[in-house]
């Protein structure tokens, strides 16, 4: 995996990964204060690991009851896995938009790449995904997708990691797509999709 698309990750979802034990409470109460002078939800608080256990063990369903469950699992995950076992594993199991999962797939779908040759740039458009895969996907909305790469980018010189001249280089350069030759194009997508449902409900989404 690229170094700059765990450095892009961790910068634009969970600057704190490091220094939270799976739950960041000082991110919760930052949210709530952002979200209460807003007058309505404007950021989330899930860190990395408590997205990491929803994706392979819970739904997406916003009750208290499975905010709770995230939160407990976030914490356990965290006594028990490495920091780099849980971005490691995030890395490989989230959703990049469509069928597409894991960041080999994405690098793959989006760049023709492997996902250990990514670019900043690269890394910092694919790291952008996961907050909503339909509204950022590349192809299907550039305008967005350029926006959402350059918030990753100023999230990285932000956090000291990109300088001041290569964040400058980066945000001058366009998307870059590039079609990719692994893959052909998906032509039941639809049918795709409802085998994908039927399996997640049968064997649960770590199967899947």
């Amino acid at each position: 995996i690229s170094k700059w698309l765990k450095i892009a990750t961790v910068d634009v979802e969970d600057k704190r990964f490091y220094e939270h034990g799976g739950v960041d409470y000082q991110g919760i109460a930052r949210a709530f204060l952002d979200d209460l002078q807003a007058g309505h939800v404007v950021q989330g608080a899930s860190t990395i690991t408590q997205q990491l256990v929803r994706n392979l063990y819970l739904t997406d369903s916003q009750t208290l009851d499975r905010k709770i469950k995230e939160a407990w699992l976030a914490i356990q995950m965290a006594e028990h896995w490495s920091k780099d076992k849980i971005l490691g594993t995030y890395l490989n199991v989230i959703s990049y938009g469509g069928v597409t999962y894991g960041c080999e797939a994405a690098a793959e779908t989006y760049f023709d790449e492997h996902c250990s040759q990514l670019t900043i740039r690269q890394a910092a458009l694919i790291a952008g995904l996961p907050q909503s895969p339909t509204q950022y996907n590349p192809r299907k909305h550039p305008a967005a997708a350029l926006d959402r790469r350059n918030q990753v980018l100023a999230a990285m010189y932000d956090q000291n990691h990109i300088s001041l001249a290569q964040y400058q280089h980066a945000v001058g350069l366009g998307l870059g797509l590039r079609p990719p030759k692994k893959f052909t194009r998906l032509r039941q997508p639809y049918f795709v999709q409802y085998v994908r449902d039927v399996l997640e409900k049968r064997y649960g989404k770590s199967a899947l």
